[in-house]
């Protein structure tokens, strides 16, 4: 075999950006999608809902960077989430032109919504628990004691 001896030179390796590990980097982008669709959402989305507070709560970009699953909240009402949705769905082109304005990626992923109730639910949760009357730590921890009279 040529070229295998004592002369021999390796293969000069490559070290660059594509290198980083795949779930920093979808983790990095993550974070820079939302924080544009939190800024694009204030100009975009909230002057057609004025009545309502949506919020951008997370980004899911998917492994191939093609697409990303967008998750929103809306505080005003089912007809509010209705409109949200939409709304989200009309401009869904827009968003994604501000995103590949300021996000540097090859390819601008195409954005799909989902509504995100988790903190609605929580809300519930807490009102289910506060209207339970349980007692609170304090007493749970030094339970009130009787006044026994030796007798």
């Amino acid at each position: 075999m040529a070229g295998l001896g004592q002369g021999a030179r390796k293969p000069p390796t490559f070290r660059n950006k594509d290198t980083m590990p795949v779930d920093d980097r979808i983790a990095r982008l993550n974070c820079q999608i939302l924080r544009e669709l939190g800024l694009l959402g204030e100009v975009i989305i909230r002057p057609h809902i004025p009545d309502a507070l949506v919020t951008f709560v997370a980004v899911e970009l998917a492994s191939n960077l093609r697409t990303a699953t967008v998750f929103f909240s809306v505080y005003g009402g089912d007809s509010a989430k209705r409109r949200a949705m939409e709304l989200m769905k009309r401009k869904r082109v827009a968003l994604q032109e501000g995103i590949a304005r300021k996000v540097p990626m090859k390819y601008t992923p195409v954005l799909h919504f989902r509504l995100d109730e988790t903190a609605e639910r929580a809300d519930r949760v807490l009102t289910i628990l506060n209207q339970l009357n349980l007692p609170q730590e304090e007493d749970a921890k030094h339970p009130r004691e009787e006044n026994h009279q030796p007798g």
